[in-house]
């Protein structure tokens, strides 16, 4: 009894610990209806994103142009904890449209990306890709296609799903659950031995029709296990420790 009451203390301090020592860098919800410009920018006006908040969320709007408009966070960081609830919506043809993140971004146009396609989309249905891109010249903006992943459940348009990214150095790694579901399961993780990108903000890309919402957005400055709620990581903890 005396040992499990130690490990108890000991793995609740731990996580305590873990949670004071992350800063929170930026968290939004988008209500207010205006976007919160302390926290956003649309970047270069010539490839200014088409974005807005919406009914408390932020909506990401097709350019209707063949080209990529972006917009960023106002936050650098290196290390970090991401998690924001997301939408995918539809184009004019009923099909579902990829959710664009950018990470470790600055506006001049050097970025990790990280599309995640949903299944009833087109092209490379249900899987997570990863771009990088190293100057304004389009030529420098490449797929890691070697790290195409199948997403873990189905991703359908127009249902609300959380997704967690953290990166630690060079070391990323996917998390993603319904937005019901308490648990995460892991995408995958992928390091860049390339060593690219080491500072940057978050960011947000459009295209053409494709369409989508955000919300609920939690920036920390480091990779602190965000698989539960923010606010419920002490509770779920204890929980778990309980049943044991």
């Amino acid at each position: 009894m005396l040992v499990k009451c130690f490990v108890v203390f000991c793995t609740l301090f731990s996580l305590l610990v873990a949670v004071c020592e992350s800063k929170l860098l930026m968290f939004d919800d988008f209500e207010g209806g205006k976007l919160n410009k302390e926290h956003w920018t649309h970047g270069a006006q010539a490839l200014k994103i088409d974005w807005k908040t919406k009914g408390g969320k932020l909506e990401i709007l097709p350019t209707g142009v063949g080209w990529s408009y972006f917009g960023y966070g106002k936050v650098a960081f290196k290390n970090f904890g991401l998690q924001f609830d997301f939408q995918a919506l539809q184009d004019k043809f009923g099909n579902g449209c990829w959710v664009g993140l950018l990470f470790r971004a600055s506006e001049d146009f050097k970025f990790y990306q990280l599309y995640v396609t949903p299944a009833d989309g087109v092209g490379t249905k249900n899987y997570a890709r990863w771009y990088v891109r190293t100057d304004e010249d389009r030529n420098t903006w490449e797929e890691l296609r070697d790290l195409r992943t199948k997403l873990p459940f189905p991703v359908i348009s127009k249902q609300w799903y959380t997704l967690m990214l953290t990166g630690r150095g060079f070391k990323f790694e996917l998390y993603l659950k319904k937005k019901e579901d308490k648990i995460f399961k892991k995408v995958m993780d992928w390091t860049d031995q390339k060593s690219l990108h080491l500072e940057g903000t978050i960011g947000f890309i459009s295209n053409l029709e494709r369409h989508y919402y955000i919300d609920n957005l939690w920036l920390f400055d480091s990779p602190v296990d965000l698989a539960v709620e923010p606010k419920e990581k002490i509770t779920v903890c204890w929980g778990r420790l309980k049943q044991q």
